[in-house]
């Protein structure tokens, strides 16, 4: 007896009996996703606008610096926001705000982890309630948000440039006249560990203000040091527009919330919408908090195929009602 993979398909091969099929790859074009992160006077704020400026006309910046960013605003135009309590679903709702915009600016994005009402700090208060499991609890239980917040900035509809805050140490160097001289330098960024994965380009920013690249899905910057972060802006956009669509789009959010959408309609979109791999994005519910735009998808579904079977109910009624006259 023949076995599964033996059985001959109609159209010759072997039957499929798996939902995983591959097909030829292609390039595709979508929104940058670039970190950068530096002790301080490193210069990050301002590398990350001017990178940001050669990525987009329109730039929003999610402020987490007491204003900081807007001392630039005389070099780099750009519409600002400022946050002061860092819960993973504030930057969430920070993005949804900035869908309209080519680029985000998070500045910095570190806040959201190490700042007050941050990730650490929800993990500390999942904690205590947590009891005897402590720590493990807490850590299971805010999983979730970073997840959350971590998808709302990948599934941006536009490019992210985010910054980072970097753990510093004080070491001894000898200068130029051979003195040992106390200096500070960063050891690693203040955030979620292996960020470096999820996102297209990154650098870290020496005192001098120079990029040493970590990170390059783009080959030529790979291991580089550069001092121009305009052009490596410019050379990412040029990059990332390069191949087939397939980025989110914020027309999503536009159609998601349609009141004249249909089951219809919003059954095509969510196809759509995993296509481009943007579930994730960040979008807000009826009641105004933070979730996602596959939610709120799904969410209207229901009510759209709820009011398509109440209405074919009626027509059902009403024409039997009519037969019977």
């Amino acid at each position: 007896m023949a076995t599964a993979i033996e059985a001959p398909a109609t159209a010759g091969g072997p039957v499929q009996h798996t939902p995983f099929q591959f097909e030829a790859a292609a390039k595709e074009a979508r929104p940058v996703r670039a970190v950068l992160d530096g002790p301080p006077g490193s210069g990050r704020t301002l590398a990350a606008l001017r990178m940001a400026a050669e990525l987009g006309e329109s730039i929003a910046v999610i402020d987490t610096e007491r204003g900081r960013s807007r001392q630039y605003a005389d070099q780099i135009p750009f519409h600002v926001t400022e946050l002061t309590s860092f819960h993973p679903t504030n930057l969430s709702q920070a993005l949804y705000a900035a869908s309209e915009h080519d680029v985000a600016v998070i500045d910095c994005w570190s806040a959201f982890w190490t700042g007050p009402g941050g990730h650490l700090e929800q993990v500390d208060l999942a904690a205590q309630r947590g009891g005897a499991n402590g720590s493990a609890f807490g850590w299971r239980e805010v999983r979730p948000l970073e997840r959350q917040m971590l998808e709302a900035v990948m599934c941006f509809p536009g490019h992210v440039v985010a910054t980072l805050r970097d753990k510093l140490e004080v070491v001894l160097r000898t200068d130029a006249q051979g003195r040992q001289v106390p200096t500070r330098v960063g050891l690693r960024p203040e955030m979620l560990g292996g960020i470096e994965y999820e996102v297209d380009f990154a650098a870290s920013l020496l005192p001098t203000h120079e990029l040493v690249v970590t990170k390059s899905s783009l080959p030529a910057f790979a291991n580089e040091v550069l001092d121009d972060p305009a052009a490596v802006g410019k050379a990412l956009r040029t990059w990332a527009e390069e191949g087939v669509p397939r980025g989110p789009r914020v027309e999503f959010l536009h159609r998601a919330y349609d009141p004249e959408a249909t089951y219809e309609s919003l059954s095509a979109l969510i196809e759509e919408v995993q296509y481009c791999r943007a579930a994730g994005m960040a979008a807000v519910d009826h009641t105004g908090a933070a979730t996602t735009l596959a939610e709120v998808i799904s969410f209207r579904l229901s009510r759209a195929r709820k009011r398509q079977q109440e209405a074919t109910a009626r027509a059902e009624a009403r024409a039997r009602a009519e037969t019977s006259a």
